[in-house]
């Protein structure tokens, strides 16, 4: 009997389902953003790293986020992400980090692709997965693939190439009124499941709250939408309230959500982005 080909889902489907397993939330995925900057300038970048000031992760705050997450939190799987992690120069040794605090089975990073070349052999030997986006412009040259692959292939790295020919739009240029709109856009929205971030002992359940921060400054009130983890006896009740909450982040009220609009991918230029900056403190 042929088997029916595997048809992939977007936006993927919701399961607000979070089992207990050795007094651990199970979850799909955890990340933390190592740094806030990029090397490319997308438009409708999701992390906002064209618009952001350079910032790199300690070491050791992560490792300190790390131990307090691994006692509530079990992600099948823990990514390093951005901006373009790549740019980050102990990027080996946050990887380490996350092995070392034992808070999922595999360690991914996901990245632009574009200094692979540059990475040296401790980042290929103890990541576990990479996911690359392909953008249409700048193009990933055959040779740099090549050295991706056979790298990969050396180091029994998996690799989930993903093309990136279009971004969703999910800034808003009026921010929506705190009401049903905003519970509707909240409950539906996947980001929330599956985009978990751990940022200065701050557990995320969507990681725009972050990065809206540090672009409002002093001005946001995004500092509720994130829940301090501490070593209570009460942090896994409490972190489970949070995952299943129905009230919508601050947040949400300046996005469009997972599901919103999309756009073919291209380059912000500098006056672009200097225009787009102006309207925040």
């Amino acid at each position: 009997m042929t088997a029916s080909p595997r048809v992939h889902v977007f936006p993927p489907p919701m399961d607000h389902h979070y089992p207990v397993q050795d007094g651990r939330v199970q979850t799909r995925s955890l990340e933390a953003h190592v740094v806030d900057h990029c090397n490319l300038t997308c438009a409708g970048c999701c992390s906002l790293s064209p618009l952001l000031p350079d910032w790199y992760a300690d070491p050791a705050q992560l490792a300190r986020d790390l131990a307090l997450a691994a006692r509530v939190l079990r992600p099948r799987v823990f990514k390093l992400v951005g901006g373009e992690p790549t740019l980050h120069p102990a990027l080996p040794e946050l990887i380490q980090v996350v092995k070392a605090s034992g808070i999922a089975p595999k360690v991914s990073v996901t990245t632009n692709g574009l200094k692979l070349a540059d990475m040296p052999e401790a980042f290929w030997r103890d990541v576990d997965a990479l996911t690359i986006s392909r953008y249409p412009r700048p193009r990933l040259t055959d040779d740099l693939v090549a050295h991706v692959e056979d790298q990969a292939a050396r180091f029994d790295v998996s690799l989930n190439w993903k093309a990136q020919d279009t971004f969703t739009q999910m800034d808003r240029e009026t921010p929506l009124g705190d009401g049903p709109d905003a519970r509707a856009l909240f409950r539906d929205c996947w980001i929330r499941e599956r985009c978990h971030l751990i940022r200065d002992g701050v557990f995320y359940t969507c990681t725009r709250p972050a990065h809206f921060q540090t672009l409002h400054g002093d001005t946001g009130a995004f500092a509720d939408d994130g829940l301090r983890l501490d070593d209570e006896p009460g942090m896994l009740d409490t972190l489970l309230a949070y995952l299943q909450r129905e009230a919508p982040l601050q947040a949400c009220l300046h996005c469009q959500g997972g599901s919103a609009p999309v756009a073919p991918h291209r380059m912000l230029s500098r006056r672009q982005i200097h225009a787009i900056k102006a309207a925040y403190p």
